[in-house]
């Protein structure tokens, strides 16, 4: 009125409601967390420091969010992006993980190496907690395999081990490794 605006309106996106939980989350776990975006930086500081992110890189181009991705690989070391919108998808492609939200865009998904099929933000420390407990069985499973089989080799080298003790040392490893895999079907995450 009188030329003075009679109001405004603002238009953002809302902010999951687990995203601060899953940020704590990592942190905790001792993830840096950095936010590549090609928002406006006054947005992307005001979501960065509600949901606790460490680092904020705003008013990025797609290619741009590539090459800032690789400084924050050469600075942290590995690292996972997580996105849904098809100006992701270079960055989602070129990081060591990259994580699509399952209703992001087509692109995105396609880029992924992992796709979640919720948006939940609490899919991510899900996942590093499941990619962590793999790891560890499957080191586990390395070492049971290999002493089993050093010590029946031993044990046939000193004339002790038979045939039956050798197809145990093969067959029977691969079980007991397989049973010992089943244990992430039982654990919560």
């Amino acid at each position: 009125m009188n030329g003075q605006p009679a109001g405004y309106i603002v238009i953002s996106d809302a902010l999951k409601d687990d995203a601060a939980d899953a940020v704590r989350w990592m942190k905790k776990q001792g993830i840096s967390t950095t936010m590549l975006t090609g928002d406006a930086q006054d947005s992307a500081e005001h979501v960065a420091a509600e949901i606790g992110l460490d680092e904020v890189h705003a008013k990025l181009l797609p290619d741009e969010k590539l090459d800032e991705m690789r400084k924050v690989r050469e600075e942290h070391g590995s690292a996972m992006f997580v996105g849904d919108g098809i100006n992701d998808a270079p960055v989602l492609a070129g990081a060591d993980v990259g994580a699509a939200m399952g209703s992001g865009a087509d692109a995105a998904m396609e880029a992924a190496d992992v796709v979640f099929m919720n948006s939940e933000m609490s899919a991510i420390p899900k996942s590093i907690d499941v990619a962590r407990a793999t790891r560890n069985i499957a080191w586990q499973n390395v070492g049971i395999a290999l002493g089993i089989k050093l010590i029946v080799m031993v044990l046939g080298l000193c004339g002790f081990a038979n045939m039956w003790v050798a197809v145990f040392a093969d067959t029977g490893v691969s079980l007991i490794c397989l049973l010992n895999s089943f244990r992430l079907l039982w654990r919560k995450f």
